[in-house]
């Protein structure tokens, strides 16, 4: 089991929300998730006919996203192609002058100008967006701010998605994300959230993220939750407000009784903090905790250390909250030195899970800039590799290197009796059981 599984297109489900409120009829189609390839979006687009398609694009399927752009255009000629991504915040004027398919990028918070533009609102007047003008000149308005209340956005459009795509993988059961806050104060070398979020903290209110809870359960039949967020537990009375209103909500009660999981850093929990969590359902907590070598994690400016993380882990433990913990390999520091670090630290700590990702640097973050310097990448290079395999080598390791490491940390964790012996006890009936087996038998193959 694995708290990374397939979640809703959060983003265009605000963006839909934003659209409907400007006045325009959308329709929403999560493609790879559906399993649908081409000829499934041209049959859409002959039906629904729109006069604009947006595409959410991550950086490492950059370009099969534009292929999907130009595909658009083919089947569609008149219909504005639209593309967001934290992607366009610094390679925007690149990606309209190489993509002639791609009439529009929007640019960091998106949600305002997705209502501005189903209003009919002049391209030029609104904040965020970057278009080609007169087939050539490229035009790029002033960046938007960050939206200081999140509570006036509309809930994300649900009505327009296929919510049953979604589940949390152990149960099987229907499971949604609600973002709560944006922004994160720490600057970790490899993390978009501060270019995408910035460094502040904006949280919606309590009742606004409880109000959508209601929502999910009533309207959708939805009582499992992944609460998404830069960093949820970033102020402990706003996390204690918003437990406590589940539970006054009678959102614990037989029949109604939510469930869901969270990120936090390791100092940022207490024991007093983790029982009231779980007392509003709670069931698991991922950490960053990144690296098992100290020196790692200063030069990455993670700014905590592992003494914090063992704690965390064992008060997280004692709460009766499950634990699942990331670790980041490739980046240009790692040695098989740090490498067998994180494998011993991992299991000291013993999380209920642990996954280990693939550093990637995105353009505009610190990691782009010192992997160019050191040369690991040539500058304006953009690694098609990520996520399923490193998208660089270290200074002394190969992208091989890193790989073999990975599959090996992986199997030396999962593989001990005790893991297995534990994560089949705690399954709490046979279907959550078979779920765990198979799950596990899947990544066991693609690690041997």
């Amino acid at each position: 089991m694995t708290t990374v599984a397939l979640r809703p297109p959060i983003d265009l489900l605000y963006a839909g929300a934003c659209f409907e409120r400007g006045g325009a009829r959308c329709r929403l189609v999560d493609y790879p998730g559906e399993g649908w390839g081409r000829d499934r979006l041209e049959a859409d687009l002959r039906d629904f006919q729109p006069d604009l398609a947006l595409l959410s694009i991550t950086t490492p399927g950059f370009e099969d996203d534009m292929a999907v752009a130009a595909f658009i255009k083919s089947v569609r000629p008149g219909a504005i192609v639209a593309a967001k991504g934290a992607h366009f915040n610094t390679l925007d004027r690149e990606a309209l002058a190489q993509h002639p398919a791609l009439d529009l990028a929007l640019r960091g918070e998106f949600e305002t100008a997705c209502e501005e533009l189903a209003r009919g609102r002049a391209w030029g007047e609104i904040a965020g967006l970057t278009f080609r003008a007169d087939h050539s000149r490229i035009v790029r308005t002033q960046n938007p701010p960050f939206i200081e209340d999140l509570d006036r956005l509309p809930f994300p459009a649900r009505h327009l998605s296929n919510n049953a795509l979604y589940i949390r993988p152990d149960t099987g059961e229907t499971q949604t994300t609600v973002i709560t806050n944006r922004g994160c104060p720490y600057d970790c070398c490899f993390c978009l959230a501060g270019q995408v979020a910035g460094r502040r903290v904006r949280a919606r209110s309590a009742e606004n993220v409880l109000d959508e809870v209601e929502e999910c359960v009533e309207r959708f039949g939805i009582r499992s939750f992944l609460f998404r967020s830069d960093l949820f537990t970033a102020r402990r009375e706003w996390v204690l407000e918003v437990c406590r209103g589940i539970r006054e909500r009678g959102l614990r009660r037989p029949g109604r009784a939510i469930a869901w999981s969270c990120n936090s850093r390791v100092d940022t929990v207490d024991p007093d903090l983790l029982e009231e969590m779980k007392r509003a359902g709670c069931w698991i907590i991922a950490f960053g905790v990144e690296s098992g070598d100290q020196d790692m994690l200063d030069r990455i400016g993670k700014k905590t250390d592992l003494a914090a993380a063992r704690r965390a882990l064992e008060m997280t433990r004692r709460a009766g909250i499950l634990s699942s913990v990331y670790f980041v390999i490739g980046l240009p520091w790692e040695t098989r030195e740090t490498l067998e670090a994180n494998d011993r630290f991992a299991r000291e700590i013993d999380p209920d899970i642990l996954e280990i990702f693939y550093a990637y640097p995105f353009p505009g973050i610190p990691l782009y800039d010192e992997a160019v310097r050191l040369g690991l990448l040539r500058a304006g290079e953009v690694p098609r590799q990520a996520y399923d395999e490193p998208a660089m080598a270290s200074l002394e390791l190969s992208r091989e290197d890193l790989a073999q490491a990975r599959n090996r940390a992986l199997r030396r964790f999962y593989l001990r009796p005790g893991v297995v012996l534990r994560t089949l006890r705690r399954a709490g009936s046979a279907r959550a059981a078979a779920n765990y087996v198979r799950y596990g038998w899947r990544m066991l193959k693609e690690l041997l």
